[in-house]
Order: C-alpha cells, then structure tokens, then sequence
C-alpha cells in the first residue's frame, strides 16, 4: 500500500495526473498479473489491465474511503475478470509454456548454481501446469492467495462469500492441486 493513498486518491479526484500516474504504477503489475495468471495470454491480460484503470478512475467518486483500495481494485478486477469469462466461454488455459521469458517476478537475487535453477524451474512448470489444470474457481482463489498474496478478508470481500466459505474452497483447492502434483509425477 503507498504511503498516504488515500490522500493521492483524493487528488485524482481533482483530476491530478501525477497521482493517478503513481497509482498506475503501484497497482499495474500485480493487477496486471492477476489477469495474466487467470488467462495466459498477455495481450489481453494487458487489455484488462488497462480497462481496469480506466474503470478505477472514471468510477473513482463512487470509491468508499473508508475500505482499502487494494480491496476494491481488486473487486473491479474480478468482476471484469468474470465479464470476461461470460463474453469468451471457451477459453484454453492450457497455452502456458515456460520458456524463461514468461516470468513475470522479479529477477532472483539467491545467486542459484543453474542446476538449482533448472529443478526450480522444472518444479515452477509442474506446479503451474497443475494450476492450469484447477477448476476456474479453485485456480482464481490459489491465484489471490498464493500469486497475489492477498489476505483471507480481502479475498471474502472481493468474492463477497463468507469467511468460513472462503476458507473451505481454498483448502479443498490446495488439496485439488496437491493431488494434481502428484499425478503429474507418476
């Protein structure tokens, strides 16, 4: 969260480029993220991104100060996400390879030998293709939990389900992936 947001969204209000340019900044790889983990396809994970924040700062006065904004961002994301997924059904979550240029962390500082760096890839790969392999529901929730790092309420807010619901789902995903893992390996 950026130090004093609230007062930054307060003058994007007034129309203030500068402050809406550093919320861009701080929101646009993780919310960029979040679509590209949900669909695999950059081009239109970037497409999302940018109608996001064309969402945020048009709908910006209907913002309820006294709610996070990561919370909301992330709320608009996911309801677009979900417009999204009624406008293309059929969409295939299997077109994710890793190639070394798909990563979208930040460059590992831990100085790994390469073949450190080979097993942690090839773990990263079998992990990944078995989130593909979630059901939508499962994998959105692994995806804000685990990628986006976002905390149980955020998520029961975002998803406006209860907590005890949220958690339920979250471990019988973990327990889909987990089993998923191992039948990769066999």
């Amino acid at each position: 969260m950026l130090k004093n947001e609230k007062e930054l969204l307060k003058r994007c209000l007034k129309g203030d480029k500068k402050a809406m340019e550093t919320i861009v900044i701080n929101y646009q790889k993780p919310i960029f993220n979040y679509f590209y983990r949900n669909i695999r396809n950059r081009e239109i994970a970037s497409d999302l991104t940018q109608d996001i924040f064309l969402k945020v700062f048009s709908n910006l006065k209907k913002y309820n100060f006294s709610y996070k904004f990561s919370t909301w961002i992330y709320t608009l994301s996911h309801n677009h996400l979900i417009d999204y997924y009624r406008k293309k059904k059929n969409i295939s979550f299997s077109t994710y390879s890793h190639d070394g240029n798909d990563s979208l962390d930040f460059p590992d500082e831990r100085n790994l030998t390469k073949e450190e760096e080979m097993i942690e890839n090839e773990v990263k790969d079998k992990v990944w293709k078995s989130v593909e392999l979630l059901p939508e529901e499962y994998r959105e929730l692994i995806i804000m939990r685990y990628v986006n790092g976002l905390k149980y309420e955020e998520i029961s807010e975002i998803l406006k389900i209860p907590m005890g619901t949220l958690k339920n789902k979250i471990f019988r995903a973990k327990r889909k992936l987990i089993n998923l893992i191992k039948e990769s390996e066999k």
